[in-house]
């Protein structure tokens, strides 16, 4: 029988008066989270509610009482929910034919339904633009008076933008359903559809409302398609961006952030309702997930369709690098490098250069805070654990646009002067992207033994040893995954940082929005195309550094 570890069985608080180490670094964990996470949300609702007189509705009233204003909140309902219900439905048909069926070339579809995650989220516009915009090739091709701008091209983006996270949740749900419920089904006489709608899709429940519930969030509050191929078609994130920087209008823009973030907290009460309280378990001791025999009139149109999808996001991005080779889109189909010596621009080619060093300060910031805090709340547990955690997790609710006018209000002015600097964008990308780097390490604090660390508290390790010496060789492959996550989201992400960039140091993903809206669509597709090839080197090299499986893009 083994002694317990002095102090284990202590209180949080007596733990942690035990340790100064741990208590300063759960106050500076906390500190950080107030600052850069609740700071910036508190300035936006004050400013949305400030008037000549003290607290007031009035912007709201203002905001309600215009037509065009409304208006444009009814075009970001509306195209927000026809591309949740497509996006859906498109992944659970991938999903289901990757996890439940055998067709051939499952790795090829499930590759390309992942391809968007390590993109700028706005390429799938470009592609579409250079497929069916004005001077698009099928639009010239076949005469068409009609382009993609607005609300069609805003949904089809957003479609294959956002595919990617829909695809991630069904398809773990529908990989651990259990198939001996879908053939007790068909042994009491249920059919092939009767079984799908009443065993598979009920017990799916939960992933699809998830699905659903992430993909509304990301298309209510996308930036950088509808700017890109909305037209004349505004939605609340494209007119939030212009109050703020066109018209330095900062009440009308903290308003309707404000009014962003309501849809987006109904829709998730609407979905913890959805799902209810009922049980949901298909994993257990007996559980069988083997694949079973698919019927040749099922599995054939579920592999033309899985099939023709991923063709079709894999010429979606092949027309990336195309473009930026093309002398002339359209007009001259010569092939040339002239688009990537950059004579559009002033800049050239340093926005690319200013996004790999936000991106790699982003990664090794946000790694070491994501580790030390999942370590904090999982290990440590002090009085504040809850705290810690709840705010950790709070910007997975907050759009982009919302945290870009909020850095800008909380961090304008003293006592944090942080504007004109690399780190009011280094904490933007860092803070906003928190949630799912924290979860990922806690998942992984979960699974090792806390025995270890005990064992060597009890030969004299203080707590910083421990976790350096211990913890923290545990954690190589999840810290590097984490530091992928955040690379990635400081090289393609747009719409916090719209609001964020200054003079002289412009980003890759922004000056990509800046060509096409200049009628530079070529360099546009080369900056593009660095940004692609950056991206999956960086995690090609790592996962060669770290060996095979080691390394992994995390999921939303």
């Amino acid at each position: 029988m083994t002694s317990p570890v002095p102090g284990a069985l202590a209180s949080p608080a007596a733990r942690v008066r035990g340790e100064p180490g741990v208590a300063l670094a759960a106050l500076a964990v906390l500190a950080l989270l107030l600052t850069f996470v609740v700071w910036p949300v508190v300035k936006v609702l004050a400013i949305s509610l400030q008037g000549p007189a003290g607290m007031t509705l009035a912007h709201f009233a203002d905001f309600f009482g215009s037509w065009r204003l409304f208006g444009i909140l009814l075009n970001s309902l509306a195209v927000s929910a026809v591309s949740t219900v497509l996006t859906v439905a498109i992944a659970l048909v991938l999903a289901y034919a990757v996890t439940r069926t055998d067709i051939p070339g499952k790795r090829f579809v499930s590759l390309m339904s992942l391809l968007p995650l390590i993109s700028p989220p706005f390429l799938v516009s470009l592609a579409f633009i250079l497929l069916f915009g004005r001077n698009g090739v099928v639009t010239r091709a076949l005469g068409l008076s009609w382009s993609i701008y607005g609300f069609e091209g805003i949904v089809v983006s957003q479609v294959f933008t956002f595919l990617p996270p829909a695809y991630i949740l069904l398809a773990n749900v529908l990989g651990n359903i259990d198939t001996s419920l879908e053939e007790a089904a068909e042994n009491l006489g249920a059919g092939a559809l009767t079984t799908l709608r009443r065993v598979t899709l009920s017990l799916a429940r939960p992933g699809l409302a998830s699905a659903a519930l992430i993909v509304f969030i990301l298309c209510m509050t996308d930036f950088g398609n509808p700017i890109l191929i909305g037209g004349r078609y505004n939605v609340l994130a494209t007119e939030i961006y212009a109050q703020v920087i066109g018209m330095s209008n900062f009440a009308a823009g903290a308003t309707m952030s404000v009014v962003l973030i309501v849809p987006c907290l109904i829709a998730y009460a609407i979905n913890t309702y959805w799902v209810g309280s009922k049980s949901y378990v298909t994993v257990s001791a007996g559980a069988r997930t083997a694949l079973r025999p698919t019927a040749p009139a099922v599995r054939w149109p579920l592999f033309a369709a899985a099939m023709g999808v991923a063709l079709f996001i894999g010429v979606i991005y092949g027309l990336i690098p195309l473009g930026s080779f093309v002398r002339l889109w359209g007009s001259d189909w010569s092939l040339s490098l002239v688009h990537y010596t950059f004579k559009s621009t002033a800049e050239g080619a340093w926005p690319i250069w200013n996004s790999v060093k936000l991106a790699l300060v982003s990664g090794i910031v946000g790694t070491l805070v994501a580790l030390v805090t999942a370590y904090i709340v999982e290990r440590k547990r002090p009085p504040a654990r809850r705290v810690i955690e709840g705010l950790a997790l709070l910007p997975a609710a907050l759009p982009g646009t919302v945290i870009g006018v909020g850095y800008i209000l909380a961090f304008n002015v003293p006592p944090l002067l942080l504007t004109g600097t690399l780190w009011i964008l280094v904490t933007s990308v860092v803070f906003w992207k928190f949630p799912v780097a924290v979860l990922a390490a806690i998942n992984t604090l979960k699974q090792i033994d806390p025995a270890i660390e005990e064992a060597a508290v009890s030969l004299g390790a203080s707590s910083l040893r421990t976790f350096v010496r211990v913890v923290l060789p545990l954690l190589t492959g999840t810290a590097f995954s984490i530091f992928v996550y955040f690379f990635i989201n400081g090289m393609v992400t747009v719409s916090a940082v719209i609001f964020l960039i200054y003079p002289g140091f412009n980003l890759g993903s922004v000056a990509i929005l800046n060509q096409v809206e200049n009628g530079y669509p070529g360099v546009a597709c080369a900056l593009g195309t660095i940004i692609l090839a950056i991206v999956i080197g960086a995690v090609l090299l790592l996962r060669a550094l770290m060996g095979g499986e080691r390394v992994a893009i995390l999921k939303v």
